[in-house]
């Protein structure tokens, strides 16, 4: 029986974007292991092993290389056949482990984050990193052709090596608009669902958000809903939250681990993101959930919303192009805005569905293998 890893920065991310990969592959008889820092989902995990070395957010270079040698010494004693990496730091480091002792592997790249946001020292760090360690995966997958362009032409990855798949897998029975039930609400709700960070375009969404208020009132409101990342150096503050709501402007909802209730109730989705996104997963369950989209003409967003067709598409970091985009949801008839919101969950059925997804990376897999026999 083959083994195969998945390893991620958390458990978590695991259990939530990659299960349904990880059960098609015990069905077609792999053996599988998770390898991921301990959290609360790890002992939902039958084959769990704790990643003890790894900083998610940390730059430093003793720790990584202790990273590594963990890496190293966990593949020496498992043996797999196959491992898939998903985040960056496994992508680098597992990839590493992998290269040196000639175990097979696969990275995804899941967006670039705040590193490619800004070019700094950091930035050419992390791309020397990804050029040396992703030289002998077997393929590099990609969410959107934007991140393949920059990590081909960049000399990173070779085009042959480069792979897409339209994002992490949307279960579109579970993100079902027959959840809803039907309530009359008095107000248009936009909804944000982000980690609250400002590249997420948290800041453009609240500045958009007031000057809608002040022309609308109590007609229409803007929820928050999404963890805040105090490591990320990005991070939205407890103190800016806490003077949104004083203000009136947003209604924050804190965390949840069933976004459903609060996209039933929702009228639009807002993600005024500028983060070098993959494909931003809660696009899609809005998408899967019937619900028409706004969100920013760039790299990883543009790819799940056409303009006019299922939302619209709005500049980067122009507050003036949201306002206009969400005035423009807010007084459009009911009827044309769920006739976008059907739009949108079927073009997730036809490309974004997790059984789409899960198919690929088993093809990917399962041609890796009849090669190497």
């Amino acid at each position: 029986m083959k083994k195969v890893v998945l390893t991620s920065n958390t458990s978590w991310s695991i259990w939530n974007f990659r299960k349904a990969l990880m059960d098609a592959l015990l069905e077609k008889g792999y053996q599988v292991y998770i390898i991921a820092p301990e959290d609360e989902y790890s002992k939902k995990f039958s084959n769990f092993i704790p990643l003890r070395n790894l900083d998610r957010k940390g730059t430093n270079p003793v720790k990584d290389f202790i990273l590594l040698l963990e890496y190293l010494s966990i593949y020496k004693n498992l043996k797999p056949d196959v491992v898939l990496n998903f985040t960056i730091k496994p992508n680098i480091y597992s990839s590493l482990a992998c290269r040196i002792l000639g175990i097979q592997c696969i990275s995804t790249i899941t967006g670039l984050g705040y590193v490619f946001v800004r070019e700094t020292f950091l930035t050419k760090l992390v791309r020397f990193l990804y050029r040396f360690s992703l030289a002998k995966n077997y393929r590099v997958v990609f969410l959107n052709p934007d991140d393949l362009n920059l990590f081909v032409e960049s000399s990173i990855v070779n085009q042959e090596k480069a792979f897409i798949i339209k994002g992490e897998g949307v279960s579109t029975e579970y993100f079902n608009p027959k959840f809803c039930k039907d309530n009359e609400k008095s107000s248009f709700v936009f909804l944000m669902i982000s980690r609250l960070l400002w590249d997420k375009g948290v800041g453009e969404f609240v500045t958009a958000g007031k000057v809608l208020k002040r022309k609308y009132g109590d007609k229409v409101e803007f929820w928050l809903l999404g963890p805040l990342d105090k490591e990320n150096p990005a991070a939205v503050s407890e103190k800016d939250i806490k003077n949104w709501i004083e203000e009136g402007v947003i209604n924050y909802l804190g965390v949840s681990q069933d976004v459903r209730p609060y996209l039933c109730q929702a009228d639009c989705i807002v993600l005024p993101s500028y983060y070098r996104e993959g494909i931003p997963r809660s696009l899609l369950e809005s998408m899967a959930m019937g619900k028409p989209i706004i969100t920013t003409d760039s790299p990883g967003c543009r790819e799940v919303c056409k303009d006019g067709y299922n939302g619209f598409l709005v500049k980067p970091k122009d507050v003036e192009s949201l306002v206009k985009a969400m005035e423009k949801m807010l007084t459009m008839e009911k009827e044309k805005r769920i006739e976008m919101g059907k739009r949108g969950r079927l073009w997730v059925l036809e490309e974004f569905s997790e059984e789409k997804i899960v198919a690929k990376y088993l093809q990917i897999i399962q041609e890796m293998g009849s090669k190497s026999s």
